[in-house]
């Protein structure tokens, strides 16, 4: 069930927070620094391990929970590969057969989070999911998420199993809005902060010089892809393009559009291929003490603070 156009309401401030694995315990520095100072979102929209994150905030987790619930996470608690399901697929050729079984994150999930608290929350909660029957891109709000549709938005197509939602098959709202801000701007969102999980785009990156350098990189730029795009459109209409520059430049700025302005923070450095299946404490605490930082410096121009 889609989120309904005339039953939007209004939302002042939203958080959107991007897809991007294992890399979601960036957001969670983000979100630590964030509620240091005070901003807390009315509206949280999320991708992939973003809906996980939005999900896991809308059901009460607080700070000190989702840290503990990053820095215990381990590869083994989100998904496992059965050789012998892959063995079997090989010389079948039957059908379609993830490469990966995620019921290990849906039995995490349901242990640390009571989905059924969202219906109570004052706070907006929506993610994403592509209906993969129809291609089409799917919202669902705190008033239907689930289970299933927390596990949808997060299927990464042929890793993981795709799910069914009302009887139709869903995977990961990435491969079409990786980072989903048009439901913050739809319900007039005056502040928005953008949450993205890769560094391209918000600094000058060198040349590849290999092979693998110049795959990492269109990975990267897949990942804000239609960020860049959807911001793209609304320079174009704002006619931005001719008083700031190329679109590079707006990333990771104070942005003005209209009444709402928007922040972009985003990692600023290279995180590599392996980080996306990372799950690991180490990687965790790195990657939540990164965005607390990031945070810190990138929003500094935003919320009128001293960069430390």
């Amino acid at each position: 069930m889609a989120v309904a156009p005339v039953q939007q309401k209004k939302r002042h401030r939203a958080l959107i927070l991007s897809g991007g694995g294992a890399r979601g315990a960036y957001q969670v520095g983000v979100w630590k620094f964030l509620q240091e100072i005070g901003w807390n979102p009315d509206l949280i929209c999320g991708t992939s391990v973003g809906a996980v994150n939005a999900s896991a905030i809308g059901c009460g987790l607080n700070l000190q929970e989702l840290v503990h619930l990053w820095k215990t996470i381990e590869r083994g608690r989100i998904y496992r590969i059965s050789l012998w399901k892959q063995i079997v697929h090989f010389f079948t050729r039957r059908g379609f057969s993830p490469l990966m079984d995620t019921e290990p994150l849906k039995n995490l999930i349901l242990d640390r989070m009571d989905l059924r608290t969202l219906r109570k929350s004052d706070r907006e909660i929506i993610i994403t999911a592509v209906n993969i029957i129809k291609s089409r891109l799917k919202f669902f709000n705190n008033q239907v998420i689930d289970i299933e549709h927390v596990m949808a938005s997060s299927a990464i197509p042929i890793l993981f199993p795709w799910q069914y939602i009302d009887g139709e098959p869903y995977w990961d709202g990435g491969v079409m809005a990786n980072t989903p801000i048009l439901p913050a701007l739809e319900r007039g969102a005056r502040e928005v902060i953008v949450v993205l999980l890769s560094p391209v785009g918000g600094s000058r990156m060198p040349l590849p010089n290999s092979r693998r350098q110049a795959a990492e990189r269109v990975f990267e730029q897949s990942l804000i892809g239609s960020y860049e795009s959807f911001m793209a459109h609304l320079s174009w209409e704002f006619k931005l393009r001719e008083q700031q520059g190329m679109l590079q430049s707006l990333v990771r700025r104070t942005l003005t559009l209209g009444d709402t302005r928007i922040a972009t923070v985003a990692p600023h450095r290279m995180l590599g291929f392996q980080s996306i299946l990372n799950f690991s404490a180490r990687q965790a605490d790195q990657l939540i003490q990164a965005g607390y930082s990031d945070a810190r410096n990138q929003l500094a121009e935003y919320f009128g603070l001293h960069r430390a």
